[in-house]
């Protein structure tokens, strides 16, 4: 597979991957716990985020794998979990 064509269906695949992780979140997890869940995946993102800020003049090569794993990865199911957590509560509480 090529490297764009794998850069393409990342996202795709994180966003599924997010939602499905979320719906198992929301069903089978306190609210609590899975609030923890959601906030550690996002603390993950937030030092991505820095280790980019600290990036400088001339270093740009070592900013690819962050900023590829932050919006091809991280972010994308980061917005499918969301919704997915919200889903799987919704089970839980029809059950």
């Amino acid at each position: 597979m090529y490297t764009s064509t794998f850069f393409a269906l990342l996202p795709l695949a994180s966003v599924v991957a997010g939602a499905l992780a979320g719906a198992a979140l929301g069903r089978y997890c306190t609210p609590r716990a899975a609030a923890w869940a959601l906030a550690a995946y996002a603390a993950v993102a937030l030092v991505l985020i820095i280790r980019l800020a600290g990036v400088g003049e001339g270093e740009e090569i070592k900013a690819f794998a962050p900023f590829a794993t932050l919006t091809a990865g991280l972010f994308p199911a980061l917005f499918g979990a969301i919704p997915g957590w919200l889903g799987g509560r919704a089970l839980a509480r029809r059950a």
